[in-house]
């Protein structure tokens, strides 16, 4: 819904508005385009300010000479290239990697094509300690992992929840030996591909 509680359409956010703004002691009539309203709107919220404060400041940096819409525009696309950046930060392999070696227990992170992306040494020391005859040297590059459910079943499973967990079974082979158990999986924080973070249960 829009904020003004019509229904979205599609090509919304090029729809323009004239919105009557007070800034300071003076009345501004500006026409931007729907998605730059929502924009400054949120940006406004994000500082706990009006939006007239936020386009008085605007303009004050903008200088007397400067288009007030094309102002607004600029600090709009800042506004929405600082919020991508700062989320660049939390996704991609190295924030999966550095959640996955923060957990106590043993974790992993799957892809698509049933690669460990990533692993702590709990998660390791599982690996070497269930299965008999295996060297303390051996490498991930030996282990073999699957679940027990579709691996795409699974991903649209944790979109339908928002985010949660859902608990599945997991297989581990090593040579000719195999472990098998139970674990809490979620989405790993990427965002050009999908895959999952498990967490072992134990058992």
């Amino acid at each position: 819904m829009l904020k003004d509680g019509g229904a979205r359409q599609e090509g919304w956010e090029f729809e323009p508005r004239f919105r009557v703004v007070r800034v300071d002691d003076a009345r501004r009539g500006i026409r931007l385009e729907r998605i730059f309203w929502e924009s400054l709107e949120d940006l406004a919220k994000s500082e706990g300010r009006s939006l007239g404060e936020v386009i008085g400041t605007i303009e004050k940096a903008a200088g007397s000479d400067a288009n007030l819409s094309s102002a607004l525009r600029v600090a709009a696309a800042m506004y929405l290239r600082k919020g991508v950046l700062a989320g660049r930060e939390l996704t991609g392999l190295s924030a999966v990697r550095n959640q996955v070696q923060a957990c106590p227990s043993p974790c992993f992170a799957l892809s698509q094509d049933r690669k460990l992306i990533a692993y702590n040494p709990a998660f390791m020391s599982l690996v070497q300690s269930r299965m008999l005859r295996l060297s303390e040297n051996t490498t991930v590059q030996g282990v073999r992992l699957s679940l027990d459910v579709h691996f795409e079943d699974l991903i649209a499973k944790l979109k339908l929840v928002g985010g949660g967990a859902a608990t599945v079974g997991y297989i581990i082979a090593v040579e000719q030996q195999v472990l098998r158990g139970r674990l809490n999986a979620t989405r790993a924080p990427l965002t050009d591909h999908d895959a999952i973070i498990g967490y072992i249960l134990p058992g």
